[in-house]
């Protein structure tokens, strides 16, 4: 299978991760709605999340560009970058934020997915997204791992 660098960086920018709901005017909505603490904090944690998720796909960007399609820690990168995009699409807005959107950036939403979680208790909600940052961390980590053991 050969790939070309310049096909992966259409690929990866494609799958460039969108987060809704990620910016401070959410966070104003979600003051003036007068939310309890569990929710701000899933909030928080769901906007942490998207802020991580876009440098960390920035960096497994700049490794494909960087790795040749004949070495052997390419083909981990494309699992890495599997991950995430089974990851990313865990990341759906959260009931009482708004959508913000940079320019350029995916407007993909789930609105069956965001009518489950406003099903969810504030606390369960809370738990969900630090499950899913803890998700995202063990790839973060994963990648780290990789890069490291190729700097050896």
């Amino acid at each position: 299978m050969k790939i070309s660098t310049s096909v992966l960086a259409v690929f990866l920018t494609f799958f460039f991760f969108s987060s809704c709901g990620n910016s401070s005017e959410s966070k104003t909505n979600n003051d003036a709605l007068g939310e309890n603490n569990a929710k701000s904090m899933a909030i928080s944690v769901h906007e942490e999340s998207g802020r991580l998720a876009k440098e960390f796909h920035v960096r497994l960007a700049r490794e494909f560009v960087n790795t040749p399609t004949t070495d052997s820690s390419f083909i981990k990168l494309v699992s890495l970058d599997s991950r995430y995009v089974t990851w990313s699409k865990s990341m759906v807005k959260l009931p009482g934020t708004e959508c913000n959107h940079e320019e350029g950036e995916l407007h993909i939403h789930d609105h069956a997915a965001e009518e489950k979680l406003a099903e969810l208790s504030d606390e369960d909600l809370l738990k969900l997204q630090n499950a899913i940052q803890e998700e995202l961390k063990l790839l973060i980590s994963d990648f780290d791992i990789l890069i490291e053991s190729n700097k050896q």
